[in-house]
């Protein structure tokens, strides 16, 4: 298997694609377009990154369907699910989504509801940066967008690892939201969305929404399981009716509370994430284990030029024995550590590991 990121002018060729194909024809090649492109302790723009991956014992299947609008993300995730689950020993899912035209929550829902609750599901949602025009998956062909590739993986002796942390510090009253559609809020506490930022963020973190809203999230605690929290990024505002947008659904009923972040919590945070993966790397072997870091977008533009602290923070909390690629997204999909129940996080940093169990020399 081969994965690699890049930025969307990097990728729009195809020309990466091709060329990891004939260097590894008989490999599984998937990939994504980035806000950014993570390797090692280090975070690039200017380079594609990529890992190949050799299993002994694991097989890898590659599933793919396109996605024509959000209304048909959770069909999509059925479909992935039904693709995947014909082997009764599938042992985990990586998931890259185009991350424009699919609807995040509803892809998840429709794995689960397809794959059960006790596989684990990974993955991310493709970046173009702070653009927000268009997004690329490669699932097994040049990168297009409106793609979502799943990877099934298979065998007793496969482990998929997960650590997931935000960071973000909550400020101000809780407040439920009283009317929204999908991923769009428009009243909480009867208070139209737009109102309740421009009383909080001022004016002149207000005048430069949506993307200064990138570093102003709302922690979102779901009626149905209020003790699981997950944070929304903001992704467009409406002025006219004064609704805005989140990376993910907000539903009536939700308790909601806004956030903000500092470098040093931030980076704390995906220190945390790593030390919920790092009981899988095995210091006689570094090189049995590989990671994948998905952070987010607005983690990036908050951090600035500091991003590799995060990372570095990784790096030094797995002791930097452990192979890492991965990309700034759109939004993060993993379980909660938890539940092991999967969901779609924004401003979130993740990470999935992927290992096959030592066999013993007396086998």
């Amino acid at each position: 298997m081969v994965l690699y990121f890049g930025s969307r002018a990097q990728l729009t060729s195809g020309e990466t694609y091709e060329t990891l194909r004939r260097a590894f024809p008989d490999a599984v090649v998937c990939g994504c377009s980035a806000g950014g492109q993570i390797v090692g302790d280090g975070v690039v723009d200017d380079a594609v990154v990529a890992m190949g991956f050799v299993f002994e014992r694991t097989a890898v299947r590659l599933a793919s369907e396109i996605v024509a609008d959000p209304a048909g993300s959770r069909a999509c995730g059925e479909a992935l699910g039904r693709a995947l689950a014909g082997a009764d020993d599938l042992a985990g899912v990586f998931v890259l989504a185009d991350g424009l035209s699919v609807n995040g929550n509803e892809l998840v829902a429709g794995l689960i509801a397809t794959l059960g609750d006790e596989i684990p599901i990974t993955g991310g949602m493709a970046c173009d940066g702070t653009a927000f025009e268009k997004t690329l998956v490669a699932a097994g062909a040049p990168p297009r967008s409106n793609v979502v590739a799943a990877l099934g993986f298979y065998g007793a002796d496969f482990h998929m690892g997960f650590g997931i942390s935000a960071g973000w510090q909550v400020f101000g009253p809780r407040r439920r939201v009283t009317r929204s559609s999908g991923n769009r809020v428009y009243d909480v506490d009867g208070i139209p969305m737009l109102d309740l930022y421009r009383r909080y963020l001022g004016e002149e973190e207000f005048a430069g929404l949506p993307t200064t809203g990138l570093r102003f999230p709302l922690q979102i605690h779901h009626p149905e399981a209020p003790d699981e929290t997950v944070v929304r990024a903001v992704l467009g505002v409406d002025h006219a009716d004064g609704s805005m947008y989140f990376g993910g659904d907000i539903p009536v009923g939700a308790v909601v509370q806004l956030m903000r972040g500092t470098f040093g919590r931030l980076t704390e945070a995906a220190a945390d994430a790593a030390r919920q993966v790092e009981d899988v790397v095995d210091p006689a072997a570094p090189n049995a284990a590989a990671a994948i870091l998905v952070s987010c977008i607005g983690r990036r533009i908050l951090m600035g030029s500091t991003i590799e602290d995060e990372v570095v923070a990784v790096a030094e909390r797995l002791n930097d024995p452990m192979p890492r690629i991965g990309f700034y997204s759109l939004g993060e999909i993993s379980p909660y550590p938890e539940t092991r129940r999967a969901a779609l996080h924004n401003e979130t940093m993740t990470i999935v590991t992927f290992s096959e169990r030592a066999v013993s020399s007396h086998a």
